[in-house]
């Protein structure tokens, strides 16, 4: 009995030192140089103890430490440098999906997709563009990629990629919008690439497995309004998920914006996906930006805004609309006199100083300055009561000067005219700038 109490001490102790072990992040390829080192022919007795040994460490890893390695093997591996803090963590609680299917395309470049992560805002594709020449640096080598189910195909929102040391390959991480239906499941990854001046398309099929979908943390239906001059800024609906928190909204319904065309008003005109500075503020600290976009379509001028995803600890959630840019009609004629002693322009509540009226090689040049974000963005000269197209822009630079403890940027810029002539006027159709309103909305919670 004493030999068994001996031995069973001893399995004891070696489980103990098992349970201290952890799993090495290069453990692979540490294991196959060691044994590469060491080739050293053993007699039989020799082989059969190692044996032994090598059952029991196994037998103790897998008995005492199973959950350990289930850890590491759902995670994607080399993605670190291109994942934000959240994908990490979601990473390593082993959140994804792996895939590990290829597609070889005709210039010899092979891409594997090695994974997927999906929530209620994003599917993530973590896919591997190897080139065995290494000069997948050169040129543009990213390939363009969709996604086709049964109710539709999905185009990439953005995309994070890294290129490898020995410019063999390429890890990237990209963002599409998640499958629309719960059982939509088998979906086919279409990989497009020029090569050479002719286009190389491939299709890897997979499967996804929503067991590993992650869901929402927060659904909120906001219906709030900012109400910025004649016009309102409507906030729809909040959705945060583990990858990123969506808010979209609205600024014209198709009804208004239909209105504003006819009336040949469109207060709020044309807007780029950076016009509208929303911010969302979670716990009082500010929360990172993503991305967003926005589009015209049956629904009016609809926008989203994209940002990390929010504290587990959430208390208080803000949303504060700092500024708005837009194009706006002004169909305005102002005199101008050559030389520097021009007045200041005055355009809806937007001051442009005219620095210098010149003619120079049989060609007018305005050179003006303004608040940076105030932009002329259809505008011609009257000679002699001649409409005349803006030739281009020369001469843009932006200053910082000091106003009260900040700083404002000023931008300048001169304006080429063709023809020069008697009689000028600045003919301003149309203007961009951007209104500063600081006004927020808070969000219930609960």
């Amino acid at each position: 009995m004493s030999g068994l109490n001996n031995f069973e001490d001893l399995f004891e102790e070696g489980k103990a030192d098992v349970e201290r072990l952890s799993v090495p992040a290069e453990l692979e390829t540490r294991l196959r140089s060691a044994l590469a080192d060491r080739r050293v022919q053993r007699r039989p007795l020799q082989r059969w103890k190692l044996s032994i040994a090598v059952v029991l460490v196994v037998f103790s890893l897998s008995a005492y430490n199973y959950d350990a390695l289930a850890y590491y093997g759902k995670q994607l591996l080399g993605y670190d440098q291109i994942m934000n803090g959240t994908l990490k963590q979601l990473n390593e609680l082993g959140k994804g999906q792996l895939i590990g299917k290829s597609y070889t395309l005709k210039n010899g470049f092979t891409l594997t997709l090695d994974g997927v992560m999906l929530d209620s805002n994003q599917l993530l594709l973590f896919s591997t563009l190897k080139d065995p020449a290494g000069k997948i640096d050169q040129g543009d080598m990213i390939p363009m990629m969709s996604i086709k189910g049964l109710f539709g195909e999905y185009k990439e929102n953005n995309s994070t990629g890294q290129i490898s040391a020995d410019k063999t390959e390429i890890k990237s991480v990209t963002s599409f919008d998640p499958p629309k239906f719960f059982f939509e499941k088998n979906l086919t990854l279409t990989v497009t690439m020029m090569s050479k001046g002719t286009m190389d398309k491939g299709d890897i099929l997979f499967t996804l497995n929503r067991n590993t979908a992650m869901g929402y943390t927060l659904k909120k239906d906001i219906n709030q309004t900012f109400d910025v001059d004649a016009s309102k800024i409507h906030l729809n609906s909040l959705l945060a998920s583990p990858t990123k928190t969506v808010i979209e909204g609205s600024v014209m319904n198709i009804l208004e914006l239909a209105e504003a065309k006819l009336s040949g008003e469109e207060r709020l005109g044309y807007f780029s996906p950076g016009s509208v500075d929303l911010r969302l503020f979670a716990n009082g600290k500010e929360v990172a930006k993503q991305g967003g976009g926005m589009s015209t379509n049956l629904q009016g001028i609809t926008f989203n805004e994209d940002y990390d995803p929010l504290p587990t600890d959430l208390q208080k959630l803000e949303i504060k609309l700092v500024s708005l840019g837009a194009d706006h009609q002004v169909n305005k004629s102002f005199n101008l006199k050559t030389g520097s002693d021009n007045s200041a322009l005055n355009i809806l509540g937007q001051t442009i100083e005219i620095k210098k009226v010149y003619t120079s090689g049989g060609d007018t040049y305005v050179t003006l300055s303004s608040d940076d974000g105030v932009v002329l963005t259809k505008v011609y000269l009257l000679i002699d009561g001649k409409q005349v197209s803006l030739n281009n822009t020369l001469d843009n630079y932006h200053d910082k000067i000091a106003v009260g403890k900040s700083g404002k940027d000023i931008h300048t810029r001169t304006l080429h005219f063709p023809g020069t002539g008697q009689s000028l006027e600045l003919d301003v159709q149309r203007m961009t700038y951007v209104k500063t309103y600081n006004e927020v909305l808070n969000i219930p919670i609960k």
